[in-house]
């Protein structure tokens, strides 16, 4: 993107200017153009090289958007997606080339409820994705959000307790009409690279009176 417009995003999107970030990529044999398939000299392959970049950008824009706001363009959607997706397609490149023990495989993600559920105006709702489990034995990360984009109630949900707890309460907000709205799990695991995997549960809010 040329300075002039990078200057014009930053600001439209209030970043402050001159934003960095490091990252480390350990190259192996594995990480060649030659070994994936991409290229005839064994240079780092391009895959690799985009994911590296894609990482810094992720990071070095960590905390410094708000829920929303994303990158501009077409790929915009996939802004929040973006390390998950690579780091999928990095360990799908190890599971090419390395025994499966050495290999990281992605966490199952199982919710102790129904994926689509009715409530009503101030009922307490709590997602639980407790029965989640990592075929490799990591320790995992869990993140539920409130995913406006997809439903009809667009204002943002607040969820109770703390981030990384598999189990998140909320109150329904008061509605005056069925309003629909989608959460996420995001499910992470310990592993190298990090892999995700997602659920979406579907909350229907009905009001008070709604028969």
């Amino acid at each position: 993107m040329p300075s002039r417009r990078r200057a014009a995003y930053g600001k439209r999107m209030g970043l402050p200017s001159g934003l960095t970030a490091s990252v480390t990529l350990k190259v192996e044999d594995g990480d060649t153009a030659l070994a994936i398939g991409s290229g005839d000299v064994p240079v780092l392959a391009t895959p690799r090289l985009v994911t590296l970049v894609e990482q810094a950008s992720v990071k070095a824009l960590g905390g410094k958007l708000g829920p929303d706001k994303t990158s501009v363009g077409y790929k915009e959607t996939l802004w929040r997606w973006r390390v998950a997706i690579q780091n999928d397609f990095a360990a799908r490149m190890d599971w090419t080339v390395k025994p499966v023990r050495e290999a990281n495989h992605a966490p199952v993600a199982r919710l102790r409820h129904a994926d689509v559920m009715t409530v009503k105006t101030g009922e307490r709702v709590v997602l639980d994705a407790g029965g989640s489990s990592d075929p490799d034995g990591d320790s995992l990360t869990y993140r539920w959000f409130h995913y406006p984009e997809a439903g009809s109630w667009k204002t943002p949900i607040p969820l109770q307790l703390a981030d990384n707890l598999y189990r998140r309460p909320f109150t329904a907000p008061k509605v005056q009409r069925r309003e629909t709205a989608h959460f996420i799990l995001e499910l992470t695991d310990k592993g190298t690279p990090a892999l995700t995997r997602y659920r979406r549960v579907i909350v229907n809010i009905d009001p008070e009176s709604y028969p």
